[in-house]
């Protein structure tokens, strides 16, 4: 047993003290850790641009308010090269993708070959992938990030 008291507040002193700096420590590396912004991810950008649904009659003199998805509006207008989708499938990417980088989207449709994107000097990522068109065909489309 503990005959003294100098002794126990020493030990209580260097006890709160390693438990001070152990929380100082362990906010630092917390804070590190959250401040590093996540990169963008080709799939994940290309995902979500595909996952977008809206009317037709948006972009096309269309009297059907249907929700379409935006694979099948590109492939419409790859096919017919009416109506304004390009330039909507240009505004999302603006609004999806950081201005930081630069981005080329490529889609390859019946024969056809759209480009969206000024593209960059250093590939940063890349996604090559397939959608299922509502007519049955594919529509291939590369995302790369710079």
């Amino acid at each position: 047993m503990i005959r003294g008291r100098k002794g126990m507040i020493s030990i209580v002193d260097a006890s709160v003290f390693i438990v001070i700096i152990g929380l100082i420590a362990a906010g630092m590396f917390a804070y590190s850790s959250a401040a590093i912004e996540k990169e963008p991810l080709a799939k994940e950008m290309y995902d979500a641009f595909f996952a977008i649904e809206l009317h037709s009659s948006d972009l096309f003199d269309d009297p059907d308010t249907r929700n379409v998805r935006i694979c099948d509006l590109m492939a419409a207008y790859m096919t017919t090269g009416e109506g304004s989708v390009k330039e909507y499938a240009e505004d999302i990417l603006r609004s999806i993708i950081p201005p930081v980088y630069g981005y080329l989207f490529v889609f390859e449709y019946g024969g056809s070959v759209m480009t969206i994107g000024n593209g960059g000097n250093v590939l940063s990522s890349s996604y090559h992938g397939e959608k299922r068109i509502i007519n049955g065909n594919t529509m291939r489309a590369s995302l790369s990030l710079y």
